[in-house]
């Protein structure tokens, strides 16, 4: 398996990640029902959420946090939900890449997913 390289490869892992996303009872419902999310303008803006991270292109414009605050007040966010995100993101990740940026890729989920429980799960009311 080869690493991930290009915009095409996060375009590939993104659209195969929230496949599984949807599928998955518990957060498919939360990104369907919940959030509304609307997914022909999400993905987009994942795709350069992820190129920034990954090549440190700026191109994401967007407040992950704000928005993970407001589903949160529509419905808390349980650390399970965390759970379920990460371990598909990473099986989502180990099936398609190899190598030193999937690893990285792996390492900054796990960074963004902790900083959003913090802020929404762990948040002191």
């Amino acid at each position: 398996m080869k690493d991930i390289e290009t915009r095409e490869d996060i375009k590939l892992l993104v659209d195969t990640f929230y496949v599984k996303v949807e599928q998955n009872k518990e957060l498919g419902a939360l990104f369907n029902e919940v959030a509304k999310v609307d997914w022909e303008s999400h993905l987009p803006k994942m795709y350069d959420f992820w190129e920034t991270l990954l090549f440190h292109k700026m191109v994401y414009k967007g407040n992950p946090m704000r928005i993970h605050k407001m589903v949160h007040q529509m419905q808390s966010l349980k650390k399970t939900d965390f759970d379920i995100w990460l371990n598909l993101f990473d099986k989502t990740v180990n099936e398609l890449f190899s190598g030193e940026r999937a690893e990285l890729a792996k390492t900054r989920a796990l960074s963004v997913a902790t900083s959003i429980q913090l802020n929404t799960v762990y948040q002191k009311k």
